[in-house]
């Protein structure tokens, strides 16, 4: 199911034809030189992952705090979920995707994650300025 989306999204999208996975079974999408998403097939599912930007370095407190609010429910982050990668330096954005939607409920999630992703992107920025 996922490389045939991935295969219609890129189509729909204009873009060059699907690579192969990475080292780790992931697919990438890369949207732009900021936006790379990546599609790792679950047992079930697929977990939808992007990172957004190295973590604030002044004011880590006050800011962790407006992510957990944020992440509570998922009502800032649109269902998913807002991390720290593994080296605790950059800020990362997750969802999980279930196997029993169409492309169209594929493509509006994936749409829907892009836009929560560029949204904190700017949010991460504005805060790093009044910082």
């Amino acid at each position: 199911m996922l490389e045939k989306y991935l295969r219609e999204l890129r189509e729909d999208l204009e873009m060059d034809p699907l690579e192969g996975r990475d080292k780790q079974g992931a697919y990438h999408l890369l949207l732009n030189d900021d936006t790379d998403l990546s599609f790792r097939e679950m047992d079930p599912g697929v977990l939808l992952f992007s990172p957004i930007r190295p973590c604030p370095s002044k004011k880590k407190e006050e800011f962790f705090i407006f992510l957990m609010r944020a992440n509570f429910l998922g009502l800032g982050t649109g269902d998913s979920a807002i991390a720290l990668d593994a080296e605790e330096k950059f800020l990362t954005l997750s969802t999980y995707l279930t196997y029993d939607m169409n492309f169209r409920s594929f493509k509006e999630t994936v749409e829907d994650f892009v836009n929560f992703l560029d949204y904190w992107k700017g949010e991460l920025e504005r805060f790093e300025k009044e910082g």
